[in-house]
C-alpha cells in the first residue's frame, strides 16, 4: 500500500510542528520496517522541506492556488460536485497528483481542509482539539470567521474520513459525541515528547538572559488562550504579598497578543521579571526547562499539550491548568492549578521554592506516565489502522481500475 503523508505546521506553529516532526520519524521508521507500505511526503510550503530537513525525507510540494481553494469549496457541496461532474471536473488537482502518484490513502498530519477536496481517495483525519467550541468567545479562536471556518472543515472531513486520530480518550468521547462518528473509525494516538537527543554545549540560562531570581518556564504562542496572564497575576501577588520574586521565561512566537501581556506586566508592576526570548532554537529547549524551577501552563485548551512530556522527561516540575484531560494526561505528575485563581499557582510555586513535596515521588509519577505510552505505542496505532484499509480495500482493487 502506498500512503501518502501531508505535512503543514511550520516551525514557528510550535506544538503542531513537533507533533508533525515525531510522526514524520515514526512513519519513516515503518516504512524502513515494513515491506507492506511505502510512503510519499507532501507539503504546501517550501519552508517545510527546510524545517523537516534532519529526516532526510523527500518532499513532494502541492501548490494551491486561488482556483484549486474555489474548487474545494464548491465540490463539498451536494449540488458543486453534481454540476462539477457533468463536466467531469469533479477531480481537484490536489486528488489528480495522488493519483497520478499511485497513492492508495492520504495521512493528513494536522486538520487539514484539502482532506474535503477528495473524491476517490480516502484519507486519515488529525484532529488536534476541539477547543473552539469550549471557549468561541476567544478571538483567537472565533476571530476572522475562525469558528465558522474550523466547523466546516470538521463537519465536511470527519464524517467521510476513514479514520479519525485523537490525543487522548477524552478526546475520542468528545469527537463522536460531538460529530456523531463511528467510534470504531476514531484512533487515539497520544502526544509524544519530542526530545532532542543530541548532546550540546552547556548554556547557562540566567546567565544568557540576565535573570537573579528563581524563573519558571512557559514555551507558548502568544494567543489569549495560552493564558500568559494568569502567570503575571500570580507572581505579582508573590511580590506584594509575600515578598517573593520569581521572573519569568515565556518563549514562541507572537500571534497578536504579546503587546498585551507586556504592558499588562508594566500595569501590575513585574515587567522586570518578565524574560520574552522569541522562538528558540532546540539545542536551548533542554536547559531552559532544566534549569527552570517549574514549567508553568495555564493554558485553556487541549485535551493533551507536549510541554509537560518534555518537561518530565527533563526532570523539571510541571504546574498544569487543573481540567479532566490534562488529568488525564499526566496523572498524579504535576502540580494542578485553578485557573480561576492565580492564589492556587502561588502556593504550588511557594512549595516548589520551599522544596516542601517529595521531588523523588513526583520524578517516579513522571516516568510512570513518560513509560505508559511510546514509540511502540504509537506506531501500533497507525499499523492498525494501515492494515485495516489493507484489508477492506482488496474488495475493490487499486483505484477500481483506474
Amino acid at each position: 500500500m502506498n500512503v501518502g503523508v501531508v505535512v503543514g505546521s511550520g516551525f514557528e506553529s510550535g506544538g503542531g510542528f513537533q507533533y508533525e516532526h515525531r510522526t514524520l520519524s515514526l512513519i519513516n521508521s515503518i516504512g524502513a520496517n515494513y515491506q507492506d507500505f511505502s510512503f510519499k511526503y507532501y507539503c504546501l510550503e517550501s519552508s517545510t522541506i527546510h524545517e523537516h530537513a534532519a529526516l532526510n525525507l523527500d518532499f513532494i510540494k502541492l501548490n494551491e492556488g486561488m482556483l484549486s481553494k474555489l474548487h474545494r469549496s464548491f465540490v463539498s457541496t451536494t449540488f458543486g460536485f453534481k454540476l462539477l461532474n457533468s463536466f467531469n471536473k469533479q477531480i481537484s488537482t490536489f486528488e489528480k497528483k495522488i493519483i497520478e502518484d499511485d497513492i492508495d490513502l492520504i495521512y493528513f498530519l494536522y486538520p487539514n481542509p484539502l482532506a474535503s477536496s477528495l473524491i476517490k481517495t480516502s484519507y486519515i483525519f488529525t484532529l488536534w482539539d476541539l477547543g473552539h467550541l469550549d471557549y468561541p468567545e476567544f478571538p483567537d479562536i472565533s476571530g476572522d470567521g475562525q469558528f465558522l471556518l474550523r466547523e466546516e472543515m470538521y463537519k465536511s472531513c470527519l464524517s467521510k474520513a476513514f479514520a479519525v486520530t485523537v490525543d487522548s480518550h477524552y478526546g475520542f468521547k468528545r469527537a463522536i459525541d460531538k460529530y456523531n462518528l463511528d467510534e470504531s473509525r476514531v484512533e487515539v494516538l497520544k502526544f509524544l515528547p519530542c526530545i532532542d537527543r543530541d548532546s550540546h554545549e552547556y548554556i547557562d540560562i540566567k546567565s544568557k538572559y540576565k535573570i537573579d531570581n528563581n524563573y519558571i518556564f512557559y514555551p507558548a504562542q502568544f494567543w489569549p488562550h495560552k493564558n500568559h496572564i494568569y502567570i503575571l497575576d500570580a507572581i505579582s501577588i508573590l511580590r506584594k504579598v509575600h515578598r517573593v520574586s520569581i521572573s519569568v521565561v515565556f518563549s514562541g512566537s507572537d500571534k497578536g497578543n504579546l503587546d498585551y501581556v507586556l504592558n499588562y506586566a508594566k500595569d501590575i508592576g513585574v515587567e522586570d521579571l518578565i524574560h520574552y526570548v522569541g522562538f528558540v532554537d532546540q539545542s536551548e529547549m533542554p536547559f531552559l526547562y532544566k534549569q527552570s524551577l517549574s514549567l508553568v501552563m495555564p493554558t485553556l485548551l487541549g485535551p493533551t499539550n507536549i510541554p509537560p512530556l518534555e518537561a518530565l522527561h527533563y526532570g523539571t516540575a510541571v504546574c498544569y491548568s487543573d481540567v479532566p484531560s490534562f488529568r488525564e494526561q499526566l496523572g498524579d505528575a504535576a502540580f494542578y492549578v485553578d485557573l480561576n485563581d492565580p492564589k492556587s499557582l502561588v502556593e504550588k510555586l511557594l512549595k516548589l521554592i520551599k522544596g516542601d513535596y517529595s521531588k523523588d515521588y513526583m520524578d517516579a509519577k513522571g516516568k510512570e506516565v513518560l513509560s505508559s505510552w511510546g514509540e511502540d505505542e504509537f506506531i501500533d496505532g497507525l499499523l492498525r489502522i494501515f492494515n485495516k484499509y489493507c484489508y477492506i480495500s482488496k474488495r475493490w482493487g487499486r483505484r477500481n481500475g483506474q
